[in-house]
């Protein structure tokens, strides 16, 4: 009996690479977060999504080039206070520091420590603020995510993630 070993590994293998292939930030990311850090946060995203076993999320330009633009508004015009966009189609995370340069990768571990407090489930009203950021890192029908960094009149840092399409939606689960 022939041993199905090296076919599992040659297809695992595979589909690794079909998956990174189509997970690649391009050298004009859509906003000032270097390709670099915006690889390492869509990966960080992507390890995470993939603990629990949804799909890949892609980097999309266009939500990076709205996240940089909301990014700069809350930097300039709303005293670096971190404050959603009203009516967005998007999902959003944002983050602030101060203290020290942030990147987009210190953002998403940030958001992604509020896996403490989820337990599995339906989001409601009353389990959504604690984890509405871990949330939507791992929203299963979530396909796409765009970055945006600003720095603050008093030095701090504002990034912004934007989602396609959104999740947190109340009553369903995120996987």
């Amino acid at each position: 009996m022939k041993s199905l070993a090296p076919l599992t590994f040659l297809a695992a293998m595979l589909m690794s690479a079909a998956v990174f292939a189509h997970s690649q930030v391009p050298a004009d990311t859509g906003s000032r977060i270097s390709q670099t850090d915006a690889q390492n946060a869509l990966d960080f995203h992507n390890a995470k999504r993939a603990d629990v076993k949804v799909p890949p999320l892609t980097w999309s330009t266009q939500l990076a080039a709205v996240a940089q633009r909301w990014a700069d508004r809350l930097a300039q015009d709303e005293g670096c206070n971190l404050v959603h966009t009203k009516n967005n189609i998007y999902g959003e995370n944002l983050f602030g520091g101060e203290g020290r340069a942030f990147t987009s990768l210190d953002a998403s571990r940030a958001w992604y420590s509020e896996i403490s407090k989820y337990h599995y489930g339906v989001v409601t009203e009353s389990n959504w603020y604690p984890t509405g950021h871990y949330t939507q890192m791992v929203w299963r029908s979530t396909t796409q995510l765009g970055m945006g960094q600003a720095t603050c009149p008093n030095g701090g840092i504002v990034i912004v993630a934007e989602y396609n399409p959104r999740g947190n939606y109340l009553g369903q689960a995120p996987y």
